[in-house]
C-alpha cells in the first residue's frame, strides 16, 4: 500500500502573492476607466447645494443686520420734540409698524413689485436715538419715542417717504 500524502488545512489557504491555479477574475477589485455613477451624482448634489445656498444668500433676511438696538440711548427730554399735551411730537409722524422691540426699525424688504425701508436716526436728539415723554403733571402716561424714517415704493408709482416714530410704553 502506498502512503497518501496528507494535505494540511494550511495548504488550502491561498497565497496572497501568487495567483491560484484556475483562478477566475473578480469584479470587486477591478478598476474602471472614466467617471462612475457615484462620482457624477456626488458632483451634481454638490453643485445643487452650492447653488441653493447662493440663492438663499440673495434673500433680504440673509443680509447682515445693522448695529443692535442695545447700543442706542434715550435722552430724558429732546427740546423741540416734546410738548406737554402731545405724545411723541410731531403728530404727523408715522407711528405704525416701525418698532423693533422698543426702538425704531432699521431694516427693509422687497417683493415682486414693491420695496420698503425703515431707517433709524441714531443721534437725532442731542446725540441719542430716543427721548422720554412723561406728559407733565396732568397725566400718568409715559412713553419712549425713538425716531427715524420710512420709505415705500411700488411698481404702480406709489411712494411714501415720511418721518416716523416708534412709540413704546415705559
Amino acid at each position: 500500500m502506498k502512503a497518501e500524502k496528507q494535505i494540511s488545512i494550511l495548504d488550502q489557504i491561498p497565497n496572497a502573492h501568487e495567483m491560484p491555479e484556475q483562478a477566475l477574475p473578480t469584479r470587486v477589485g477591478a478598476k474602471r476607466e472614466g467617471w462612475s455613477r457615484r462620482r457624477i451624482l456626488g458632483l451634481a448634489t454638490g453643485a445643487a447645494v452650492a447653488t441653493g445656498l447662493g440663492v438663499l444668500d440673495l434673500l433680504p433676511w440673509s443680509k447682515p443686520r445693522a448695529a443692535s438696538a442695545a447700543s442706542y440711548t434715550a435722552w430724558s427730554t429732546c427740546h423741540g420734540f416734546v410738548t406737554a399735551s402731545q405724545v411723541c411730537y410731531p403728530a404727523t409722524a408715522l407711528f405704525s409698524g416701525n418698532c423693533s422691540g422698543t426702538w425704531h426699525r432699521n431694516d427693509g424688504g422687497s417683493g415682486t413689485c414693491y420695496n420698503f425701508r425703515y431707517t433709524h436716526y441714531a443721534t437725532s436728539c442731542d446725540g441719542h436715538n430716543a427721548w422720554k415723554w412723561t406728559g407733565g403733571s396732568t397725566t400718568s402716561t409715559r412713553r419712549k419715542c425713538s425716531d427715524g424714517w420710512y420709505e415705500y415704493n411700488d411698481c404702480g408709482g406709489g411712494r411714501v417717504s415720511r418721518f416716523s416714530i416708534c412709540r413704546t410704553a415705559i
